[in-house]
C-alpha cells in the first residue's frame, strides 16, 4: 500500500496492489472521510453478522473516488489542488486506487476494464468535473 501525498502534505490516493493482504478488518480511509474504504480479509469459517446500515443525512463536501483496474492496465497521473503534476505511476489487473484529494486522469495501455465507485448522484461531466489542462 502506498500513500501518496501533495509537496503541502495533504493525500492525494492511496493505491493498494494487488497483492495487498492483511488479517482482518483494514480501513485506509480516514473516519471524517465522505468515502470510506476497508480492505479486511478473514480466516475460512468467519462470520460477519447480518446487520443493515443506518439512514441517516450526511453533508458531503468533497467527492472521493475509489478505481480498481479488473483487467488490463493504465497510467494513472496525480495532481495538486493547484492543478500541479505529482506523481505518475502504472496500475495494473488486480490493483486499486483510492483518489482522496487534487486530480487525476489516466493513459491506458491497452484493453483495460475499470469498475469506479463514487459518491452520487452524478449530474454529468459539464456539471461535475473541472478538466486540467
Amino acid at each position: 500500500m502506498e500513500e501518496i501525498k501533495s509537496s503541502d502534505g495533504y493525500t492525494i490516493a492511496i493505491v493498494i496492489q494487488k497483492n495487498f493482504k492483511k488479517e482482518g478488518l483494514n480501513f485506509v480511509s480516514e473516519s471524517d472521510f465522505p468515502l470510506q474504504l476497508g480492505i479486511n480479509s478473514y480466516k475460512k469459517g468467519h462470520k460477519i453478522k447480518s446487520h443493515f446500515h443506518q439512514n441517516r443525512e450526511v453533508v458531503i463536501n468533497s467527492i472521493q473516488e475509489v478505481v480498481y483496474l479488473k483487467s488490463g492496465s493504465a497510467h494513472v497521473h496525480l495532481f495538486d489542488l493547484n492543478k500541479k503534476i505529482v506523481k505518475s505511476l502504472k496500475l495494473s489487473a488486480g490493483d486499486l486506487i483510492f483518489f482522496i484529494n487534487g486530480g487525476h486522469g489516466f493513459d491506458i495501455s491497452e484493453d483495460t476494464t475499470i469498475i469506479e465507485v463514487k459518491q452520487g448522484p452524478y449530474f454529468g461531466k459539464d456539471k461535475d468535473k473541472e478538466l486540467i489542462e
